[in-house]
């Protein structure tokens, strides 16, 4: 098995829209390609398993994060997404660690979430580095 960690092109994106499906919002861009096309290249990035589409990564830069005061600029992974068929295999492990070796040059924190019950990636997250430091609540009305 051959993996290649990189970083987008415009004839990656067509992948990521299929892969990703609809969004779960209306500006959620992942799901639509005009949407996607006007997100920086720079923050995408590509794996590829003997040379076939398995899974991309999407990252930011921001200044003063609402959700942690003691930061001024900051990076976060938005975004890591495998194909299931390719998952299990360390592609997400590897997505993660090219893009905070890039982001390491850029800013000193990097965050990244998940939701409470997603083990999985919590496990990934901590075992490459980061650490739990707030969690959010949500609420909602039923009616």
């Amino acid at each position: 098995m051959r993996v290649i960690i990189r970083q987008a092109t415009q004839k990656d994106l067509p992948y990521i829209v299929d892969h990703y499906g609809p969004g779960d919002t209306p500006w959620d861009p992942f799901g639509d390609l005009d949407r996607l096309q006007r997100i920086p290249l720079e923050g995408i990035i590509i794996a590829k398993v003997d040379n076939e589409y398995a899974g991309f990564l999407y990252w930011f830069l921001g200044e003063n994060p609402w959700f942690d005061v003691s930061a001024h600029e900051f990076a976060y992974i938005h975004e890591v997404h495998v194909l299931k068929k390719f998952q299990g295999q360390g592609i997400g492990r590897k997505l993660i660690s090219y893009a905070v070796k890039q982001l390491k040059e850029k800013t000193k924190v990097i965050y990244i979430s998940t939701t409470e019950k997603n083990m999985i990636a919590r496990h990934l997250y901590e075992d490459v580095g980061f650490r739990e430091f707030s969690r959010s609540i949500h609420y909602r009305l039923e009616y």
